[in-house]
């Protein structure tokens, strides 16, 4: 009796020391844990960073995030993530005028795209391989042809902000070429897209500059100098280069007319703007110097940071397998000695290990079960969503399609009454109050509260707006929605803004993050 309570005690102590071990191992890999959950999200936040140059070209973007993806060496087996990084590659090479590199990440780029039908992204190559084909071997035929395609790849997903930049390109090219009247009919096309973007109206005055240009290569001043004021109009008193280009068509527009003084006048403002611009320029330099200054010595910095990381993890890593194995080798020849000391003490420890492997037989066994039952009754409950979520598209549908023969036959006093009978029965199939109760009881099952804490927040949203908020935190996206409901990603668009009014959100507000945090 005395041996068994020393071992009791003995063992105790031990256990209690294995704890702490495990607990301190546990806190480390916590740690690493950490470390690495940022970049968790690293998928989300390429393909965010990728959509956000599209739109603002920024150069200290496109550095943080390639810096992002080489630092942390992603495995990436998605196409669409992987095209996306390849085309950033090859505009960057593009930006460092390594243009045969550059269309080596163009063309894999577009393989990839091609596979996903990624259209904005192929006219995006297109438009882009057109600069590298401009700048570097000054192959402008080939350049337009590139840039013709893009816009026919643009027009196929209705993108206009990215057609307007290539009719730009397109007239800077037939500027080069000196096709004039090719550059008035690109350049007006290029105004005529701005006419339904207002937020490009900046363009404008360098595009009605290029016109005033051509017609004054084509002889025709009267024309040149209606364009001119017109371009004066969009040109702020900090755009010296603008207003430079300005000056000097007013000047080619008063030598025509032999009017050298007031050509003379404009010269002279024109070297003053230059002169002005190029201050601008040479600042703009220097701090571009000093930016890449700063990612290279961020750069430096991150890597030595990651390697001494890496280093003490290998050191305490090491240091605690070592203790384990020490403290393996410690208890055995324990359990070797209380062997030898007491045969019964072994018996009885046998016979506990018989029932603690029975009892974890059993504990497993219904541990498995537990785990399988609460999949299936999971599966069930995701099924079952899908099948309300799916009935409520077809409801949507029934209702559309029952809208469709009403109009038919308000607009046709003819209509037949099998037309009529047709539309009483698609009328009884829709029962809005039902499906809506199905849909919120299986909805709450996966967020509880949801729609009671959406109606504290937002009382005046309608059945059709909260449908739409189940779809924003399910984290769908609007061309997802878009085909579910069989309507347009842009009406998707409008119910969500209408949502963000009702909510008294800004523009600006994540709508996604307020439901999420319900």
């Amino acid at each position: 009796m005395y041996n068994i309570e020393v071992r009791m005690k003995k063992s105790v102590f031990f256990n209690f020391f294995i704890v702490i071990l495990l607990f301190c191992v546990t806190t480390m890999l916590a740690q690493n844990e950490r470390k690495v959950s940022g970049a968790k999200n690293y998928k989300e936040i390429i393909v965010d960073n990728y959509y956000l140059f599209q739109k603002t070209e920024s150069t200290r973007l496109l550095d943080s995030t390639l810096r992002f993806i080489k630092l942390n060496k992603f495995k990436i087996k998605e196409d669409t993530i992987n095209s996306k990084i390849y085309y950033l590659e090859g505009v960057n090479n593009l930006f460092l005028k390594r243009f045969d590199k550059a269309e080596e990440y163009f063309a894999k780029s577009f393989e990839l795209a091609q596979k996903t039908n990624d259209y904005l992204l192929m006219g995006t190559i297109h438009n882009s391989r057109g600069v590298a084909f401009s700048m570097g071997e000054k192959d402008y035929v080939k350049a337009e042809e590139l840039y013709q395609k893009a816009i026919e790849y643009y027009k196929q997903i209705n993108e206009l902000p990215q057609q307007i930049d290539s009719y730009y390109n397109l007239t800077n090219n037939a500027r080069k070429r000196e096709k004039w009247e090719l550059c008035i009919k690109y350049a007006q096309a290029c105004i005529d897209l701005i006419g339904n973007n207002k937020e490009r109206t900046g363009g404008l005055k360098k595009l009605y500059y290029f016109i005033a240009n051509a017609y004054l290569e084509l002889n025709q001043p009267e024309k040149a100098l209606e364009n001119l004021k017109i371009a004066e109009k969009y040109i702020l008193p900090t755009d010296s280069y603008e207003k430079s280009l300005l000056h000097k068509g007013y000047a080619k527009y008063y030598e025509h007319h032999k009017n050298y003084f007031e050509a003379l006048e404009n010269y002279k403002k024109v070297n003053e703007e230059l002169e002005e611009n190029n201050t601008k320029k040479e600042e703009l330099i220097r701090n571009s110097f000093v930016r890449e200054l700063e990612l290279e010595n961020k750069l430096k910095h991150d890597k030595d940071t990651i390697i001494k990381s890496q280093r003490k993890l290998l050191i305490l890593s090491i240091s605690t397998i070592t203790l384990l194995i020490a403290l393996s080798i410690v208890s055995i020849s324990f359990a070797r000695k209380n062997k030898r000391k007491n045969s019964q003490i072994i018996k009885l420890n046998s016979d506990l290990k018989d029932l603690i492997v029975s009892l974890k037989e059993k504990n497993k066994d219904l541990a498995d079960k537990k785990i399988e039952i609460e999949n299936l009754l999971e599966l069930n409950e995701q099924t079952l969503f899908s099948r309300v979520l799916k009935i409520s598209t077809y409801n949507d549908t029934i209702r559309k399609i029952n809208e469709d023969i009403d109009i038919y036959i308000d607009n046709n006093s003819n209509a037949s009454a099998y037309l009529i009978t047709v539309s009483k029965k698609l009328n009884a199939l829709i029962s809005e109050d039902e499906l809506w109760e199905d849909f919120k009881i299986q909805f709450e099952k996966i967020r509880p509260e949801f729609f009671n804490k959406l109606k504290e927040v937002a009382p005046n949203l309608s059945i059709n707006d909260l449908k739409h908020c189940t779809y924003i935190v399910s984290n769908l996206k609007s061309k997802e929605v878009a085909q579910l409901i069989n309507v347009s990603p842009r009406s998707v668009e409008t119910t969500r803004y209408r949502i963000k009014k009702k909510m008294g959100l800004e523009k600006d507000d994540n709508l996604y993050d307020l439901l999420s945090n319900l």
